[in-house]
């Protein structure tokens, strides 16, 4: 299959040569399939709404191509590029961007003035929208007596309207209590697996990730890593290194405890062991959290893999004993890129308990209350700083950016003040 979408090298340089460049996008290469549910994921100002909407056509690339079904849109005229996102995609924001002087069904419709049509065949169209996301009862509201979970659901039907394959979603439930986020969630979910859309959702929250077929990570205007659900059916001819980097994934959900040696002794021993008796499985397992601790070598893996079971081996045949080292060794060049992210000395649930503490404690004395999706974020930050992928200054910039831009929301004074307190706490550490 052919993809849907295909980024070679895409770069997006702002005051490109001059001393305060930037590379919102640094050669970033990209596949999308039909039908496929794909996740941008990275922390705020890492690029990722930015190849959102270079795809979008908003955002032209200073380097590289972009290929929507076979056809470059870099070189495409104004008039093509207006043609292009009203017929192929739909676009769903973080901020709504409802018209408050029309009601919902107004709001629907609009993309739909615009075009030789008549309004009988418009009214159907909104119509069944309505029904389909389950605000009937609110076709003549307005915004602005809405709650953020029906501004958002209108939002996607008024993104639908056009019947486009292609649906863009940049932190659709960034502004959404937890509930609505839910149900906003699920309405993209099943967009993709009941109606066949192709989806390319933004989000910074981890939360989210398992409704995705494929996730690309980004740091710093780059696609650092791509992982995959090996659960959901996959479009994209899949490697089987890359399928040993979804499990392991999947297994940190089972054991949040474990640590990586731990969790790659249990994927291996699970992937390789798939029609063995339990003892057998136990065994292996143990034998390759033994070479993963470095307590044994390889031959000595091999020995535990020949060695009969009466004997306390595994009991396989010399060949086959030969082919799961070999795959073993295979696998484990793959694993190494997630020492990143579940670092082995602490835990993943340790790692989340010190990041809620340290918020708690840097909000001791705010007068204030967050929100729930600014406690999220602040934890997030907090998380970047302690691991180092943040300074201090991109700290603070994170807790004074507005909501609307995935910061924080509070104020210069605020941010400056908990940045500064952050930082007297990790040099007593």
């Amino acid at each position: 299959m052919e993809p849907l979408i295909k980024g070679n090298d895409l770069s997006v340089i702002y005051d490109a040569g001059k001393s305060n460049e930037v590379k919102a996008l640094d050669r970033a290469n990209i596949e999308i399939y039909p039908k496929e549910y794909v996740i941008l994921f990275g922390p705020s100002g890492c690029g990722k709404s930015t190849l959102l909407y270079t795809i979008l056509g908003l955002r032209k690339p200073s380097k590289g191509s972009l290929f929507v079904e076979g056809k470059e849109i870099s070189n495409f005229s104004e008039k093509e590029l207006v043609d292009y996102r009203r017929e192929k995609i739909g676009m769903i924001f973080q901020a709504y961007y409802l018209v408050p002087s029309l009601d919902v069904a107004h709001n629907i419709a609009l993309p739909r003035l615009f075009i030789d049509e008549k309004s009988t065949e418009r009214n159907l169209r909104v119509e069944v929208l309505l029904k389909k996301l389950d605000i009937t009862d609110q076709r003549e509201s307005f915004p602005s007596i809405l709650s953020g979970g029906q501004q958002q659901r209108v939002a996607i039907a008024r993104a639908l309207i056009n019947n486009s394959n292609i649906l863009l979603a940049d932190e659709p439930v960034g502004n959404l209590d937890s509930k609505s986020s839910e149900v906003v969630m699920n309405i993209l979910k099943d967009l993709n697996e009941k109606d066949g859309k192709t989806i390319i959702l933004v989000t910074h929250d981890p939360r989210f990730l398992h409704f995705a077929h494929r996730v690309y990570y980004m740091e710093d205007g780059k696609i650092v890593r791509e992982t995959l659900d090996t659960e959901k059916k996959q479009f994209k001819l899949v490697k089987e290194r890359d399928r040993f980097l979804g499990e392991l994934h999947k297994m940190a959900q089972h054991y949040p405890h474990a640590v990586v040696k731990e969790l790659k002794a249990k994927v291996l021993a699970d992937y390789l062991t798939r029609e063995m008796g339990e003892y057998q499985r136990v065994v292996l397992e143990k034998g390759i959290q033994k070479f993963l601790e470095k307590k044994i070598n390889f031959e000595q893996l091999y020995e535990i893999l020949d060695k009969p079971i009466e004997d306390g081996g595994v009991g396989l045949y010399k060949q086959t004993a030969r082919k799961f080292i070999s795959q073993i060794k295979e696998l484990l060049k793959g694993s190494a890129i997630l020492k990143a992210e579940l670092r082995e000395e602490m835990p993943v649930t340790k790692e989340i308990e010190l990041t809620r503490k340290l918020r708690r404690l840097l909000l001791d004395e705010y007068p204030g209350q967050l929100s729930y999706i600014q406690s999220q974020r602040m934890e997030e930050g907090i998380s970047h700083r302690i691991a180092g992928d943040w300074n201090k200054k991109i700290f603070q910039r994170h807790l004074d950016r507005p909501m609307t831009e995935s910061g924080v929301g509070l104020n210069r004074a605020t941010a400056r003040r908990l940045a500064n307190k952050l930082e007297i706490i990790l040099v007593q550490s």
